[in-house]
C-alpha cells in the first residue's frame, strides 16, 4: 500500500543545490528521492540523539545507533591518547626520580658529616636557608606567571586584531 504523500517546494542556495545534486549521483536516486531520504535520516538521527541524552545506558552495555558509536569511539580515542600521556608522565617520573637520587648521593659524597656539637647552628642555617630558597622560588614563579599572562593577553590581542 502507497503511504499518502504531499508535494512541497521549496528554494535553497546554489551551494546546497550542488551539494544535494551530489548525493543524489551518489545515490543514484532522483532529487526528490534523496531529500526524502535525507529528511528521514535526519529526523533518525535527532531522535536517536534525543533518546541518547534522554535515557541511560548502562555499563558494558552494547552500543546500538550512530550517536552511540561515534561517542564510543570517541571515547577511545580520548583513552588511548590519555594512555599515552601518562606513559609519558611515568617516564618523566621516573627520570626525575633517578636525577634526584643521584644528586642526593653526590650530595652526601662531597659534604661531610656535621659534628655533633655544631648540629643545632647547622639545623637554624639549614632552615634559614631553605626558608629564603622556598621564598626566591615563589617569586620566580610568581614572576613566570605574570609573563606568562601578559604574553597570552598580547597573542590574543594580536589575533583580535588581525581578525580586523
Amino acid at each position: 500500500m502507497r503511504r499518502p504523500m504531499r508535494r512541497i517546494y521549496s528554494c535553497i542556495p546554489l551551494d546546497d543545490y550542488r551539494q544535494l545534486q551530489h548525493e543524489a549521483a551518489a545515490r543514484d536516486v532522483s532529487l526528490m528521492a534523496c531529500i526524502a531520504d535525507c529528511l528521514r535520516e535526519y529526523f533518525a538521527l535527532r531522535a536517536e540523539l534525543a533518546r541518547a541524552v534522554s535515557t541511560p545506558g548502562k555499563p558494558g552495555a552494547p552500543h546500538s545507533g550512530v550517536i552511540h558509536v561515534v561517542v564510543a569511539r570517541m571515547e577511545e580515542r580520548l583513552a588511548s591518547t590519555l594512555e599515552a600521556h601518562a606513559a609519558n608522565l611515568h617516564r618523566d617520573h621516573e627520570r626525575l626520580q633517578s636525577m634526584l637520587e643521584r644528586f642526593v648521593q653526590l650530595y652526601l659524597m662531597h659534604t661531610p658529616e656535621v659534628a655533633r656539637d655544631q648540629r643545632a647552628g647547622a639545623l637554624a642555617s639549614a632552615n634559614r636557608r631553605y626558608s629564603n630558597y622556598c621564598q626566591a622560588v615563589s617569586e620566580r614563579l610568581a614572576r613566570d606567571e605574570t609573563e606568562g599572562a601578559r604574553t597570552e593577553a598580547t597573542t590574543a590581542a594580536r589575533g583580535r586584531g588581525a581578525g580586523t
